[in-house]
This record gives C-alpha cells, structure tokens and sequence, in this order.
C-alpha cells in the first residue's frame, strides 16, 4: 500500500553565490561551512517543527533528506529536517544521493501514512513526474523560495497536488508557486 500523503519541501536557506555579508553556512557546531544552512536556514530547520509536528495531518511517519557523498556535497537537506526528525524521534533515510530521484521514489512508494522529502529544489518536479499517474506541478521551483510545502495526496490511484505556504519567517510568501 502506498504512502497516503508525500510532502516535498526543498532546503532551508542556503549562502548567496556570490557570498553576502551574515550569509555563510554554518555547520550545528558553528563552524563556517558553505554546504550547510545558513542562520535563517537554521531558524526555518527549527521553525519546521512545529509546523508539522503541531497538525496532525501534516507530521511525517517518515522523513527522507537527499544523502552526502561523490557530486551530492550539500548537507542541507538532512540540517532542515534534522530538528524535526529528534522531535519525532524518527530515523531520517539518506541513502539516496540527490540525483538518485528513481531510487527515492521507490522507497518512498514502499512507505505508509505520510512521508516527508526534503530533496534539492531543481529536482523535485521530476520526482514527482517519476510516480505513476503523477499530477501536474510547477515545473520550476524558484531559486529564492525556501518557504512551501508541495502536497500530494492519494486520490485512489491518483495523486492531487495542492501548496501549502509555510509562514514561519519574516518575509515568507503566501502565494503558492505557479
């Protein structure tokens, strides 16, 4: 039986390119780290759970994050869900680097309830496209947007695909993305 809901949100906040004053990724320990969160990413990663963790109809039975290793250096996928993840005292499945979205989508179809994915923006579209009988999404995921839940939820052997802003910061927007 398939996961009932999949929620796909990309990162928290990541360094500018190139690098604005207070703008460095900095690892949990403080430590400047370009492949890390930056401050506000850190806040969004915190702010996330009580977003989820607090409706009911939104907290992940399973939290997947893109993986580390050879042209997937990015640590920011697992940073974001990291604080959600202890608070539900649930194991985050990072076996998958971020190119590997077939291999995601497998393992997220073998899942129950509601799943979680925090994956690399550009890709999450064709993640998406990857299920059977996808729905429609936006095809590109802004550059500048840190702050939307993308819902799919089962609809018999469909999928319907709704938005949810997150709202958790200063400046976040309430549009959906189209």
């Amino acid at each position: 039986m398939p996961p009932s809901r999949i929620m796909f949100i990309r990162h928290a906040e990541k360094p500018h390119k190139p690098p604005c004053d207070n703008d460095d990724g900095v690892k949990n320990t403080g430590e400047k780290d370009d492949e890390s969160l930056t401050v506000r990413g850190w806040q969004r990663a915190g702010a996330l759970v009580h977003f989820f963790a607090s409706q009911q109809p939104l907290t992940p039975k399973t939290i997947f994050a893109a993986g580390v290793g050879h042209k997937s250096p990015s640590h920011r996928p697992k940073q974001t869900v990291t604080p959600l993840a202890k608070w539900l005292n649930i194991d985050i499945k990072d076996s998958h680097l971020k190119d590997d979205i077939q291999g995601l989508v497998d393992d997220v179809m073998k899942q129950i309830g509601s799943v979680l994915v925090c994956w690399e923006h550009e890709l999450i579209a064709d993640t998406i496209g990857l299920l059977k009988n996808a729905p429609k999404v936006p095809q590109d995921w802004p550059d500048i947007r840190f702050d939307i839940v993308w819902v799919l939820d089962a609809d018999g052997a469909d999928w319907k695909f709704s938005q949810i802003p997150q709202l958790l910061l200063a400046g976040d927007n309430p549009k959906p993305i189209t």
